[in-house]
């Protein structure tokens, strides 16, 4: 339960930061109490196996895990959402501050250029047929 109060409104903040370079601070730090605040919420309203309710049990769930799960997606959900709007309506930082942290403004490398074994398409693939071949001998 404490990883659904946690990783989903940190999950949506990392993704966000990373993918998204509108992101901002400010939109950040709401995101993230918007969704600790939903999972909160969440588990306050929904009881499982005798564990959460304590606001007031509308919704019973069968099992914890269940319970967890739908936790972590609504605080997911908030932060998303909030992050979003608040983000959209405050001041973005510029782009040439944001390069190497959002990944639209970074540099990829071109690995084209160098050697067999520096590639990632011929390693990969070597490496999966390794794995292939000892799942059939050892199981």
């Amino acid at each position: 339960m404490v990883f659904s109060f946690v990783n989903g409104p940190l999950f949506a903040t990392f993704l966000l930061g990373m993918f998204w370079k509108r992101t901002t601070g400010h939109g950040a730090f709401w995101g993230l109490l918007a969704g600790t605040l939903a999972a909160a919420l969440t588990h306050g309203l929904t009881l499982a196996e005798g564990k959460g309710g304590w606001i007031y049990p509308l919704y019973e769930i069968h099992s914890g895990m269940g319970q967890a799960f739908i936790v972590a997606a609504m605080s997911w959900i908030a932060n998303f959402c909030t992050t979003i709007v608040v983000s959209l309506f405050t001041k973005p930082k510029h782009a040439d501050e944001l390069k190497g942290l959002v990944y639209s403004l970074t540099v990829k490398p071109n690995y084209h250029q160098d050697k067999w074994y520096r590639r990632v398409i011929l390693p990969g693939l070597i490496l999966i047929i390794i794995t292939i071949i000892l799942n059939m001998i050892f199981f």
